[in-house]
């Protein structure tokens, strides 16, 4: 992790991650930084093969903390900047079915398909961090793009 760009590329994805699990751009930026912080703390862990499966745990165990703290559901609120900012209403109206359709999936496979689709991470590295083999993490997206399809195209 000595590389700035491999370094810059890893700040954006746990970013990504955070901002994913918490609907909110302030916290996931603490809970990103924090992530940071805590894996640079741990000597250990800057020697292993994987260290963004690391930081992805981290990430995951601090936002599960933050949602517990904030009493929050962590994906449900969309913010009003957010909206703002996307200008166009077909861009707003189709996130808000992607997001419907996303919510008929159980959390595991939000996860899933957040992590394989938008940061381009993995099976592998899915499956450690989730516990399942890169099988079964491969089985349970497929499943689930087939579930959005058929939300989708309804």
């Amino acid at each position: 992790m000595d590389n700035r760009k491999e370094l810059a590329e890893q700040y954006d994805r746990i970013y990504r991650y955070c901002y994913y699990r918490l609907r909110h751009r302030e916290l996931a930026e603490d809970i990103t930084q924090e992530t940071f912080l805590r894996f640079f703390r741990r000597e250990q862990y800057h020697f292993l093969e994987n260290p963004l499966k690391i930081m992805y745990v981290i990430a995951r165990n601090l936002c599960v903390d933050q949602c517990r703290r904030s009493n929050r559901a962590g994906v449900e609120r969309m913010e009003v900047e957010e909206l703002a900012g996307a200008g166009i209403e077909e861009g707003i109206v189709d996130r808000e079915i992607l997001r419907g359709a996303m919510s008929r999936l159980g959390e595991e496979e939000r996860e899933i398909v957040f992590l394989r689709a938008v940061n381009g991470e993995d099976f592998s590295v899915i499956g450690e961090m989730t516990g399942l083999s890169r099988y079964a993490v491969r089985r349970r997206y497929q499943s689930a793009l087939q579930t959005l399809r058929k939300e989708l195209t309804d």
